[in-house]
Parts: C-alpha cells; structure tokens; sequence
C-alpha cells in the first residue's frame, strides 16, 4: 500500500524543516535561559554558595518592600520618559526638514546616521572624554564662551548624572527615530497635501491634520520600540556612571547587575529581571491596544 502525501502536507513539511533551526537556536538562546531565571527568582541562590534553596517568593517580597528597588524603578522610568519624549520631538523634526526638497538632502540623511552606526560602548567612551571635568570639551566650550565660571564634573554630579547619560542616550538613538519617520513620511501622499491646500489649509494645519495623523501608526511603533530599548539599556549607564554618584543614575539594569554578579545574589538578581520583563510586557500590551483602539476611532 503507497503512501501519498498531498502537496499542502509537502508544504507543511518543508515549512517544519526550514522552521527547525530557528526553533532550536531561539530555545537555546531565549526560551530555555528565560524559565531558567524565572526558576532561579523562586530560590536563594548565591555563586558564594553551592546550595540552592526554594524560597517561593521570598525574593519578590524582598524587592517590593526594598526602597532601592524603587529608587532603581524611578530612575529608569524617568530616563526612558525624558528618552523617549526628547527622541520623538527631534527625530519628528529632523524627519520633516529632511522630507523637504532642500540642498544636499541626500548627504545629510547619511551624516544624521553616523551616531547610530557607531557602538554604544564607543559612544560612551567619546562622552567619557567630553564631559572630563580637567580637560574635556564641554567643559572648555562652556567656560570658553563664558556661560560657565568653573568646570563641572558632570558624571560625578548627582545633579546632573542622569541628564549627562540622557544627552548621550538621545545623541545615538534620535538618528534612528528620524529615519524611520522619514520612511512613514515619505509614504504620505502629496495628493493629500494638495487636497488639503485646495480647502484651504496650510503650514501648521496640514502638519497638524495631515502630516500627524498619517503618521500615527509609525509614531505609535517607533514609540514603543524606543520605550523597550531604553528600559533595557545598561552599556550607558555602567560604561559612564556605574550607577554612582551615590546611587543617583542605578538604574534596573545596574540594580540587576551588582545583586546578581557584585553581591553574588543570582536569585534575587533574577527576581528583578523577571519583575522588569514583567513591567515590560504589560506596558506592551496595553500600549498595543490603546494604539490600536484609537486607530479605529
């Protein structure tokens, strides 16, 4: 008896065969590492010892009534939230001035994206340099021009840590907001602009009732993008600061790093990494809906 299969089973098949590989690495790289720290946030478990105890969530429970928890939480909220806003309202301009039919539109897009195409790690040690308190060049450039008295240690400053880490942090990421809102602009009709013009509407109001809502999808992904990517960043804030000065710039990231690998607390190190992908997801999630739910309207 001969057994056939249908060409929508050879499909099915031949799409499983091609699907394997990927399956694989994604278990060994994300799936499998992820239930084990989700495992290892249930236990007390420290690289000081070779024990490793359930302790259910004693490890949650630690965290949630620890106030360097929290003071960790609010600095990375308030990084991601200036981030993200500063990010969005330059990339947004850059992105309409370079959608303009002006000179050398070409060679600037290509200049614009030179920051993002350099390493985070090189891109913080230039900003080491920049913001030496001795001989770095923000310092010269301010007292040079008279708008300061006195060099300024700006990663030693609990003043003024996080906005030096910010500043870094936009200078690298608004390249790519620009160009992926250039990309959502340059898909906008012109017909729509000269619909609009016919009735009556010009400069401010066809960005404002044109150009944005057009827009909106693009802003909404590019929004949530930068909102995960800054929630995550650690190269920045431990290449600059370390979390210091005296905790001021200790973001999650950092937080997870010195109770994981400084403190040798695996367990509760893991702990913090689940609440944060936790946060993560949720905020996901109802970002998505609220997006989708106002597109419809």
């Amino acid at each position: 008896m001969s057994f056939r299969l249908s060409r929508q089973q050879k499909n099915m098949i031949f799409a499983a065969v091609l699907l394997l590989p990927v399956f694989i690495i994604m278990m060994l790289t994300i799936i499998s590492p992820l239930i084990s720290a989700i495992s290892l946030s249930f236990s007390d478990y420290s690289l000081m010892s070779p024990d490793r105890s359930w302790n259910s969530f004693g490890n949650y429970i630690e965290l949630l009534r620890s106030s360097e928890f929290y003071h960790s939480l609010k600095i990375t909220l308030t990084y991601v939230g200036t981030t993200v806003v500063i990010d969005l309202l330059l990339g947004l301009l850059m992105a309409v001035l370079l959608n303009r039919n002006i000179r050398m539109r070409r060679f600037l897009r290509s200049i614009f994206m030179i920051p993002w195409a350099i390493p985070t790690i090189v891109t913080a040690l230039i900003f080491l340099w920049i913001y030496q308190p001795d001989y770095g060049v923000l310092n010269y450039m301010l007292t040079s021009l008279g708008i300061m008295d006195t060099n300024i240690s700006w990663l030693q400053s609990m003043d003024w840590a996080l906005a030096a880490i910010i500043v870094v942090a936009v200078f690298r990421q608004t390249p790519l907001v620009c160009v992926m809102l250039l990309a959502g602009l340059q898909n906008i009709s012109a017909s729509l602009y000269e619909a609009a013009k016919i009735d009556g509407a010009s400069g401010w109001k066809l960005f404002l009732h044109v150009t944005l809502p057009l827009l909106k999808p693009v802003i909404s992904s590019v929004t949530l993008i930068m909102i995960v990517n800054n929630f995550q960043m650690f190269t920045l804030f431990f290449t600059l600061t370390n979390g210091g000065p005296a905790g001021s710039t200790s973001s999650l990231a950092i937080l997870t790093y010195e109770t994981a690998f400084s403190k040798y607390e695996l367990g509760k190190g893991s702990a913090i990494g689940v609440i944060w992908l936790a946060l993560l997801f949720v905020f996901s999630v109802l970002f998505t809906r609220y997006m989708n739910r106002n597109s419809e309207h």
